[in-house]
């Protein structure tokens, strides 16, 4: 019965490591990345961003999914993404501390706190906060019934036999806990049962510390499988992996030595598995800082570019599957791929103006074809975004998955405006030059560049997602349609006695500039979905 607590104990440890980690993002939403972007200037303060974000989401897949995400989105470099890993990977130990200072004794105060939170607060980020405090008592209660279960099996000689013969083969300890640890995607999950067993007396330091760097080796290897579809994604796990390793290593050579100085020290064995695993981890992160170039160009020269591992004709994107698991991220994938759209229909935009002004037609049906692939990115936004589990989703989650939705959607149909009407007409004025008169050009140009420019704050309202921004687009583009009536008034007053080849050049002219207005149109639903948006705590 002792090891079935056991074995429930860990269940409820990994539920609520899980159920922290949503509560963080509630508190802290999509910001969380720019944060980190910001923070990441340089290799010290990428270790102290890591550092904060391991301390508040101790959760390795989310590590491992955040970093990934950062690097294939181009957003820093390899060195700096390694050493926001490696310091992550130091803040997820603060967990573990809290453990080993029997913090799990008083888990009532976090369960009762959390769901008076989560339950009555009206405010988004007091609901993540009181998720937060569930998630900590989860965690603890778990612990205690893992330390009450422990010490029912340390009354067992077949048991504490067990342990010794454990004990006797540290090599065997470390493959065992490298492989828990993969197994249920958790470091501390596993160095919490360890704890758990030596403070019941069973566990040993000849036990403990192996289990605890074979923990550590487990996160490696769960980077490196996450990190295993992308070439950037290996490497950057690989040299992870490498890293910790290289302090593994002689860890264990010197382990009787290292059983005997650390049992000096004062402290239960709890605690000293505790600092051992805060220790390890700052020794990989600080040899990553130092090391991060040359390992890194290790790695280049190991695992090389192949034209197997990009299949001809692939189109890198930011819709990673496996951060569907995660709202936030797959919300932030998908944000980065609709800015990638966003920037496809533009480049259609200035191509097309590009032909009408050199009077290319092959250039604008370039542009025609291109709109295709416009097609592909919004179908393959749309599916994804429908993906994203919906009980998981926050209320501010599911208006930024509207919003990119709905956006997503109207980009789609820029592109076809810009294909089917825009390119059409410049197309026919190329096959059939008529003069258009010298205001009309003039106005055409200007009506150009305010459609581009619209599409540029429509690209810092997804950015942003800033309720005074969106505000503004709305109100910049109420200006733009009362501009264009203006024009369209004096465009008509030209008209009177015209002949019908001025006549031609009038219709050639309305429908280039209501092409143009039916895109900025279009583009307003970005201002709409977030000009109402309340801020959060």
């Amino acid at each position: 019965m002792a090891l079935w607590h056991i074995a429930g104990g860990v269940a409820l440890m990994l539920f609520g490591i899980r159920f922290l980690r949503r509560g963080l993002e509630r508190v802290f939403g999509h910001a969380l990345h720019d944060w980190i972007e910001r923070m990441s200037s340089n290799r010290w303060t990428a270790a102290i961003a890591g550092l904060g974000f391991g301390s508040v989401a101790p959760s390795s897949t989310a590590q491992t999914l955040l970093t990934m995400q950062l690097l294939n989105a181009g957003k820093l470099p390899a060195e700096r993404m390694l050493v926001f890993l490696l310091g992550a990977n130091v803040g997820i130990t603060v967990t573990v501390q809290l453990i080993a200072f029997r913090f799990f004794e008083h888990n009532a105060l976090f369960l009762i706190g959390g769901v008076a939170a989560y339950l009555w607060a009206k405010s988004e980020g007091w609901r993540g906060a009181g998720q937060t405090a569930l998630a900590l008592g989860f965690i603890f209660l778990a612990m205690q019934l893992i330390s009450d279960a422990a010490a029912l099996l340390a009354a067992h000689a077949d048991f504490q036999t067990l342990m010794l013969v454990f004990g006797s083969h540290p090599w065997l300890l470390v493959i065992f806990a490298a492989g828990l640890t993969f197994a249920t995607q958790s470091s501390t999950a596993v160095i919490g049962l360890v704890i758990a067993l030596a403070n019941a007396g069973t566990c040993a330091l000849t036990t403990v510390l192996p289990v605890v760097l074979g923990a550590n080796l487990g996160l490696g290897l769960t980077s490196l499988v996450a990190g295993w579809k992308t070439l950037a994604g290996k490497r950057l796990a690989l040299a992870n992996l490498l890293l910790k390793c290289a302090v593994l290593a002689p860890l264990m050579l010197a382990l009787p030595t290292l059983v005997d100085w650390i049992g000096c020290m004062p402290g239960t064995v709890a605690r000293h598995a505790a600092n051992f695993h805060t220790t390890f981890n700052l020794l990989v992160a600080f040899a990553g800082a130092l090391l991060a170039g040359y390992v890194g160009r290790l790695v280049v020269r190991t695992v090389r570019d192949t034209p197997a591992q990009v299949p001809f004709g692939a189109v890198a994107t930011h819709l990673e599957p496996s951060a569907l698991a995660s709202p936030v991220f797959a919300l932030a994938n998908a944000a980065r791929e609709t800015l990638r759209l966003t920037e496809e229909v533009r480049g259609m935009l200035i191509g097309a103006w590009r032909g009408w002004v050199e009077r290319d037609a092959a250039l604008v049906q370039r542009v025609q074809e291109h709109d295709n692939r416009v097609d592909e990115m919004h179908a393959a936004i749309k599916h994804y975004l429908s993906q994203i589990p919906v009980d998981q989703m926050t209320p501010r989650d599911s208006q930024l998955q509207f919003g990119l939705l709905h956006f997503a959607s109207q980009l789609e149909t820029v592109g076809d405006v810009i294909d089917k009407s825009f390119c059409h007409q410049i197309l026919k004025q190329i096959a059939d030059p008529v003069p258009l008169h010298e205001k009309d050009e003039a106005d055409l140009k200007e009506m150009h560049r305010r459609t581009v420019a619209r599409l540029d704050m429509a690209i810092l309202v997804l950015t942003t997602r800033d309720r005074a921004t969106a505000q503004r687009f709305l109100g910049e583009g109420d200006k733009l349609k009362e501009w264009c009536i203006e024009v369209q008034k004096t465009h008509y007053q030209r008209l009177i006695g015209c002949d019908d080849r001025a006549l031609q050049a009038s219709t050639r002219f309305l429908d280039l500039i209501n092409a143009l207005r039916r895109i900025s149109g279009q583009l307003n639903t970005i201002g709409h979905t977030f000009a109402g948006e309340k801020p959060s705590m």
